[in-house]
């Protein structure tokens, strides 16, 4: 007879996951893009994170203007998807308002790729790609010195559109599909092969991977 992992133990590999892979310290470039797919602005900042005493910490220094917004958790937020590889996502864990904000990361060892998207049940607002990689690791090929603007281009290359970031025409291999249904809405941001999705059934509450999650 098969037996389902205890929720606690469940709980505990997903803290373990999120602070393996998330942790240290990152440099990172903020790219706004608004509603007319184009690049708004951007700028630098960097982000330490780290677990001490059962807390797990994150300070984001705005490089430009030195102002440290921070932000800590003991236990894993209601509203917080994690995978394996430390990938995650946070935003609101039901939806009530005309439009809603949600954040994704995935990971690899020495960089990740983050998103801030503000969206409708079928209609991306504003994104905000955030580029980051380790300190003393090799640079990204967009930084802030980066002449070219980003901006968001639709493709129906794949069976569900989806826009991808672009860079001076040229895909970045990032990109944001929101499929919406009468029994769920799901928002995905991928990265190369890796993605992650976020899916609200059609009562508007989040549906995770596992139930009990």
């Amino acid at each position: 007879m098969h037996n389902e992992e205890p929720r606690s133990s469940r709980i505990e590999k997903q803290r373990g996951n999120l602070v393996q892979y998330n942790s240290g310290e990152w440099k990172s470039i903020f790219i706004r893009i608004g509603s007319n797919r184009r690049e708004l602005e951007r700028f630098p900042c960097h982000l330490s994170v780290f677990e001490s005493n059962d807390l797990i910490q994150a300070n984001l220094t705005y490089k430009q203007s030195g102002k440290i917004a921070r932000s800590a958790f003991r236990d894993i937020p209601e509203s917080m998807q994690i995978e394996p590889g430390g990938h995650w996502s946070l935003g609101p864990q039901y939806l009530t308002q005309e439009f809603w904000t949600t954040e994704f990361c995935l990971c690899r060892p020495q960089e990740r790729r983050r998103a801030v998207i503000r969206q409708s049940r079928s209609w991306l607002e504003s994104i905000v790609v955030i580029i980051e990689w380790r300190e003393g690791s090799t640079e990204p090929p967009i930084t802030l010195a980066s002449p070219h603007p980003l901006g968001l281009q639709e493709s129906s290359q794949s069976h569900d559109p989806k826009l991808e970031v672009l860079s001076n025409g040229a895909p970045l291999g990032l990109s944001v599909a929101i499929s919406n249904t009468p029994e769920q809405q799901a928002t995905t941001w991928s990265w190369g092969p890796q993605s992650i999705t976020r899916r609200y059934d059609a009562a508007n509450q989040l549906v995770r991977s596992h139930p009990e999650d």
